[in-house]
């Protein structure tokens, strides 16, 4: 719709500028980089049909939000009192359960990360190993930990695998009997 707008004041700009009569079509240009101007009619077109298509989709959604409302008002005026009053309490008991689940979830979610800390894993998996039971997110975590320390491992190997490192100087030892030697002959001079 953004893109409608913009070509509708490009239009508008193009038209009070004189660039170009409303009437008459733009010349179609061997340049294939400039962008199709439209007439005010196409314009008008364009947007009525889109205007249209939206009102009528709005009016579908707003026609069966209705009728579903409606339904459920009557089927409710056709309860007893007692009937009403148990809905109402399994409405409350459902709105309950679903709280004290969230609040479940959000104890176990600072748990979780304390245990997540604790063995060294990225507090940021907290949301994969979090239920609202404790007993299963504990279990959850230990299998990250299995997978976690496993890929570790792996990739500490990946990295290691290759020929052992060589020795820069490869006259090092004779350098250590050399100064091995001279040690051992101003001892001697000394002894």
């Amino acid at each position: 719709m953004p893109d409608l707008i913009d070509e509708v004041k490009d239009e508008n700009q193009d038209s009070a500028g004189g660039n170009q009569d409303a009437d008459q079509k733009p010349e179609e240009s061997k340049d294939t980089d400039t962008p199709k101007t439209f007439s005010q009619e196409e314009v008008n077109e364009i947007v009525s049909k889109r205007l249209g298509e939206t009102k009528a989709k709005t009016e579908e959604m707003i026609s069966k939000k209705l009728q579903e409302a409606e339904a459920e008002w009557e089927r409710k005026a056709k309860l007893t009192a007692e009937e009403k009053a148990k809905e109402e309490s399994e409405r409350r008991t459902s709105e309950l359960a679903q709280k004290e689940r969230d609040i479940a979830i959000r104890e176990n979610r600072a748990e979780a990360r304390d245990i997540l800390a604790e063995k060294k894993i990225s507090s940021e998996l907290v949301d994969w190993v979090i239920d609202a039971d404790l007993d299963i997110t504990k279990s959850n975590i230990e299998k990250l930990e299995k997978v976690w320390n496993k890929a570790i491992e792996e990739g500490v190997n990946a990295k290691m695998v290759g020929k052992t490192p060589t020795d820069p100087q490869p006259d090092s030892t004779k350098q250590t009997d050399e100064k091995t030697s001279v040690k051992d002959l101003l001892y001697r001079k000394k002894g």
